[in-house]
């Protein structure tokens, strides 16, 4: 239970880090080209599917090796569990919306879903590379 505790709130700083950086690198716009709007919805559900069943191994597929190297399985794995712990059973997407955004040169697809749990909603952030592989995956 401490070492989840110590991985959310590491989890928690790299958030607000990305966070930072994204709004720093500027607001979000339209996609770049290359990327399409319902793929990005598609894949984003897909990955969150796979989490929330408990299949880390296909959700760490989706994932460059930039984001392999920055978020062990153990560690995704503590996090979605003390997810499922703090806010229950998932329960549906509530809303997704996928803007572009650009960051020291390079263009991503950021999707935003806010999802519905039973105790809670989650707003997850998952952003894509231009070969839609995550680069990035942050929850709140």
């Amino acid at each position: 239970m401490m070492k989840a505790k110590g991985i959310v709130k590491k989890s928690f700083a790299a958030i607000l880090a990305a966070v930072l950086f994204l709004t720093l690198a500027g607001c979000g716009t339209k996609l770049p080209d290359g990327f399409e709007e319902e793929t990005v919805k598609e894949t984003a559900t897909k990955f969150l599917d796979y989490l929330t069943v408990g299949e880390y191994d296909s959700g760490m597929d989706m994932m460059s090796e930039v984001m392999k190297n920055a978020l062990s399985k153990e560690d995704l794995t503590a996090i979605m569990e003390d997810l499922d712990r703090q806010a229950g059973a998932f329960k549906e997407y509530k809303s997704i919306a996928v803007v572009g955004q650009t960051a020291q040169g390079v263009e991503y697809a950021t999707a935003v879903v806010v999802a519905s749990y039973e105790k809670r909603n989650v707003t997850y952030t998952v952003v894509f590379n231009t070969d839609m592989e995550i680069d990035g995956f942050y929850l709140r």
